[in-house]
């Protein structure tokens, strides 16, 4: 692998991009978003999302934990405010109050999984910081989304909150990773019910009903009979980015085998990572650099369940997933739009004129992937070196005074 001074490097570049091109103003409604999206060829530029602002954070605060510079807490604590800003307090209708809207507090859509991820990061910054504010916003979300967001142990996947739209029901492979957030929000909150209807239906049908043979995810099913709706493709193309890019469900199955003691998941998370080194082109990318999303992903994959199995194949598809990273990560180029940040893939509503353009979904994966094998230390998003859960009764009885 590549010398740790390298990556501790790449890391911070990423992070410091993040805090330069950070909206700060606070006169500016704006404040904590980055941008989603920029190409200096025609300054074409758009600014996050609460998923996109919530993993952001997520990078932040790991950046903060290895380096404990308080310039990356301050930041993630901007983008943590937007996502409060973004959370809906009316409780005259239970099936929006505590939900996380898309885009902006006057939008009337929300996507489950994205406002899963402006949640978690509430977690994490509870975590960090101990602020109330972030752990109560968490567990209302929670809360919403055990009541409203889930059906048959999956989440929906898109909602409005308008009558004359319908939502989409369909059970999309890229909601696994809610059970993670599930986990962690169990591991702050101390509320069981986030494990056995979170994590729990969530990492066993993950596991059973989203895999083929092969490895190979299945993108989507039926929300009432799990028909497969998308058969498997023989030729991949960029469309398919949740093949490469699971968000996170490969790293709930190992969170799922440790806290059950059922190794049966993770067995399935290494038959995946499998499928994705064998799908790897030559430079570590995949289908020709078409996903650069599922590189930093597949990357924490190889390097986890490489570990854990002692195995070469993924080792080694880890460090080609590592040398794409640095071939793809902007520097020197005098532009503080870019340098720091990672070529992303487009948005077909924006401009690829020129063909180097940054997209906030491959750099902050890419943050979080660069700290997660830079470096063991706990506390940090998606690590493995976390401290895993203890039943409290195991480590003796409270002495009480009352």
């Amino acid at each position: 692998m590549q010398d740790k001074a390298k990556i501790y490097e790449m890391a911070e570049a990423a992070a410091m991009w993040m805090v330069k091109n950070q909206i700060t103003d606070r006169l500016d409604a704006n404040r904590g978003r980055v941008p989603k999206f920029y190409n200096p060829a025609d300054n074409t530029i758009s600014f996050s999302h609460n998923w996109m602002t919530g993993v952001a954070c997520m990078g932040l605060l790991a950046s903060y934990k290895r380096t404990g510079k308080q310039i990356y807490l301050e930041a993630a604590e901007r983008a943590g405010r937007y996502i409060v800003a973004l959370q809906v307090m009316d409780q005259r209708d239970e099936r929006y109050y505590g939900v996380i809207r898309e885009l902006t507090p006057q939008s009337l859509e929300y996507a489950p999984r994205d406002a899963t991820s402006a949640a978690w990061a509430l977690v994490w910054l509870y975590e960090a910081t101990k602020n109330p504010l972030y752990l109560d916003r968490a567990v209302l979300f929670g809360n919403w989304h055990l009541r409203n967001a889930m059906y048959d142990g999956w989440p929906l996947y898109a909602q409005y909150m308008d009558p004359q739209l319908d939502n989409f029901y369909a059970k999309g492979s890229f909601q696994s990773g809610t059970g993670l957030f599930y986990y962690d929000l169990f591991m702050v909150s101390g509320d069981p019910r986030y494990i056995e209807f979170g994590l729990k239906p969530i990492a066993e049908n993950y596991r059973d009903r989203f895999f083929y043979d092969d490895g190979m995810v299945i993108l989507e099913r039926d929300i009432f009979t799990w028909d497969i709706k998308a058969a498997a493709a023989q030729d991949l193309g960029a469309e398919d980015m949740h093949l490469f890019n699971d968000d996170f469900g490969a790293a709930m199955l190992q969170k799922a085998a440790e806290l059950f003691k059922d190794e049966s998941f993770r067995d399935q998370a290494r038959k995946y990572a499998h499928w994705l080194a064998v799908h790897q082109d030559a430079d570590g990318g995949y289908l020709n650099g078409k996903v650069p999303a599922g590189v930093p992903v597949s990357m924490m994959y190889f390097h986890d369940l490489g570990c854990y199995y002692k195995d070469d194949l993924l080792l080694q598809a880890r460090d080609k997933a590592l040398q794409k990273l640095i071939a793809t990560q902007f520097s020197g180029t005098g532009d503080k739009g870019l340098d720091g940040a990672f070529q992303g893939e487009p948005f077909e509503d924006l401009s690829t004129a020129g063909g180097r353009y940054m997209n906030i979904r491959s750099t902050a994966y890419a943050l979080m992937a660069l700290w997660k094998i830079e470096s063991d230390m706990p506390g940090i998003w998606l690590g493995a070196h976390n401290e895993p859960f203890v039943d409290p009764l195991r480590k003796g009885c409270h002495k009480l005074v009352w």
